[in-house]
C-alpha cells in the first residue's frame, strides 16, 4: 500500500469538512523513532522520514504506523491516516 506523508491531508475540524496538506513525515518519523523498540521501527522511521511523495509500505508497516499513532498521534492526525489508507485500499 503507498502512503505519500509528504502531503498528508489533516482533517481541520471534527466535521471533516476542511483540511490541510502538510509534510508529516518528520513527524511521523519521531513517533516510531522515539517511542517503538527495535531495529524494524528504526527502519521504518527512516524509510518514512527519507521518502519523497507516495511510498509503498507493507501491511507489516501500516500496523505498526497505526499502532504508534493510536497511542501517541492526534484524533485527528488518526483520521487523517485512515482516510489515506481507505483510499488507498479502494483503489486496488
Amino acid at each position: 500500500m503507498k502512503i505519500n506523508f509528504k502531503q498528508f491531508r489533516l482533517p481541520l475540524g471534527i466535521d471533516r469538512t476542511r483540511y490541510q496538506t502538510g509534510d508529516a513525515r518528520e513527524s511521523v518519523a519521531n513517533m516510531l523513532y522515539l517511542n517503538v523498540n527495535g531495529i524494524r521501527a528504526h527502519a521504518l522511521a527512516l524509510k518514512i522520514y527519507q521518502s519523497e511523495g507516495e511510498t509503498e509500505y507493507s501491511e507489516e508497516e501500516i500496523k505498526s504506523i497505526m499502532d504508534v499513532a493510536n497511542m501517541y498521534a492526534t484524533p485527528a492526525f488518526i483520521d487523517g491516516l485512515c482516510d489515506m489508507i481507505q483510499v488507498n485500499n479502494s483503489n486496488k
